[in-house]
């Protein structure tokens, strides 16, 4: 990943760290609360080993997002149980 795409990553990585809301987000709104452009929100997720697809969707089908490290910091003892047990982390 070159420099600009790395400076890019941080920003949405900062952004989960800031969001007090909930921390699983679509594309779209990785894209609206870092103000990157989609398509490189795109590239930058599902490239990085620094996010993790929940294996639920939103209601309309959209995958959902969070960072290894917000999970860590945020998801309940028993989410992360159900997740190992289940696989539900992708």
């Amino acid at each position: 990943m070159n420099a600009l795409m790395e400076r890019k990553k941080e920003t949405i990585l900062n952004s989960f760290e800031e969001a007090s809301d909930d921390y699983w987000k679509t594309l779209g709104e990785i894209a609206t609360s870092s103000r990157i452009k989609l398509d490189d929100v795109v590239k930058i997720v599902l490239s990085s080993r620094e996010f993790l697809e929940a294996s639920y969707r939103e209601k309309d089908g959209e995958p959902v997002f969070t960072t290894r490290n917000v999970y860590r910091k945020r998801a309940s003892f028993w989410q992360k149980l159900l997740s190992a047990v289940t696989d539900r982390i992708v």
